[in-house]
């Protein structure tokens, strides 16, 4: 057993974030991520009528299927960002977009 790495060596969740952002494939899987967590992170009424969660270049595009659920998120959109970005990392989404 060793205690510490050698200095090639790199945690495995930092190659992971370095292929996915080389491939370009970053957005795609926090977005699968978000999906998985959502009920969760937002609870069963908004996963329920929630339709589709998109990620492109930090904007959160979430569509709904109640307009009254979309007026009242409206409000909480900073919120939802906060929310998911403490779950995931800071920064991952800057901007909520409902539709």
């Amino acid at each position: 057993m060793y205690s510490h790495r050698k200095d090639n060596e790199e945690a495995l969740g930092g190659v992971i974030e370095r292929l996915l952002k080389a491939y370009g494939l970053e957005d795609g899987y926090y977005a699968a991520a978000m999906i998985t967590h959502w009920e969760k992170m937002m609870g069963t009424a908004v996963a329920r009528h929630t339709r589709e969660l998109k990620l492109k270049d930090g904007v959160l595009t979430i569509k709904l299927e109640s307009a009254s659920l979309r007026q009242e998120l409206s409000y909480a959109k900073e919120k939802i960002a906060e929310r998911i970005n403490q779950e995931f990392f800071p920064g991952l989404v800057k901007e909520v977009v409902l539709s």
